[in-house]
């Protein structure tokens, strides 16, 4: 696979972003671990889909998303909506060191995963905001051009099959997310199998964007990012589709007519997008 980052850059500065992100439990937990096995994990994690999610994985992820939320918008003041956040903290973590006194709003359908990112988040110095629905809705609960920055977070994949489950009549809000994961790899599966992946996504996930864009002030960016897990693999993830999700958008988002490629320095194409409005 093509990997994720540069991994001299990343072993440079590990335990210089580790001890300005990581909380101080999160850091000790750190610091507990040697640092050729921190050596190893980071190269796990920036050249092999990720089979395990351990304390030097949410090191990268934070500061990573801190370096794309500094070159899309070097202002403090910031309002970022993540889509499809379910219960992951990594950008409002991050946040609160880099962009305190913010606004983090998240759109999430799980009721479990929402209720897990509420507890996650509940201490720390961001204003934080949880819309419970799709987040097509998004312009029901924010005004319009009101949001500095979009972000899918590993959210691609999920609004993707939360939208393959939707069609299909699979529970995606009070369902436990991970226990329903092998049914909506077998939708994925099933689309892939019949060349209609394309035909039955792309209209429903511009149609999403469309949404976004509206709560998006002119010039703010759509940030999207992907990786690979091990398990979705080994569950039966097509590997090529898995792979190549956001090459995939990318081609889709072409129709958009008021969003634009914006070209990032230090962020690969096979793993980011970035959409300027």
């Amino acid at each position: 696979m093509i990997p994720l980052d540069n991994l001299e850059k990343c072993s440079t500065h590990l335990d210089e972003h580790a001890a300005r992100y990581l909380s101080p439990r999160e850091f000790e937990e750190y610091t507990a671990i040697s640092g050729s096995e921190r050596s190893r994990q980071v190269r796990a994690l920036l050249e092999r889909p990720i089979a395990h999610f351990t304390i030097v994985n949410e090191v990268y992820f934070r500061a990573r998303w801190a370096e794309a939320l500094r070159a899309v918008h070097p202002q403090q003041g910031l309002v970022l909506l993540e889509v499809a956040s379910g219960d992951a903290d990594m950008i409002p973590q991050m946040m609160a060191r880099d962009f305190p006194h913010s606004r983090y709003l998240a759109a999430n359908t799980n009721q479990k995963l929402t209720a897990s990112l509420r507890t996650k988040t509940r201490a720390i110095p961001v204003d934080v905001a949880v819309i419970e629905g799709d987040a097509v809705a998004v312009g029901r609960h924010l005004a319009p051009e009101s949001v500095d920055v979009v972000a899918f977070q590993h959210g691609v994949n999920d609004v993707l099959q939360a939208i393959l489950c939707d069609q299909a009549g699979v529970d995606t809000t009070h369902a436990d997310w991970m226990a329903t994961l092998p049914r909506m790899i077998e939708l994925v599966r099933r689309e892939i199998d019949r060349n209609t992946f394309e035909q039955n996504l792309k209209p429903a996930f511009l149609a999403l964007l469309d949404q976004l864009l509206k709560v998006l002030k002119p010039g703010g960016l759509i940030v999207m990012n992907h990786y690979m897990f091990q398990l979705d693999l080994d569950w039966g993830y097509p590997p090529a589709l898995w792979e190549n999700l956001i090459p995939i958008v990318r081609t889709w988002t072409k129709d958009i007519p008021v969003a634009r490629e914006a070209s990032v320095e230090g962020f690969a194409p096979q793993w980011w997008l970035f959409l300027a409005k």
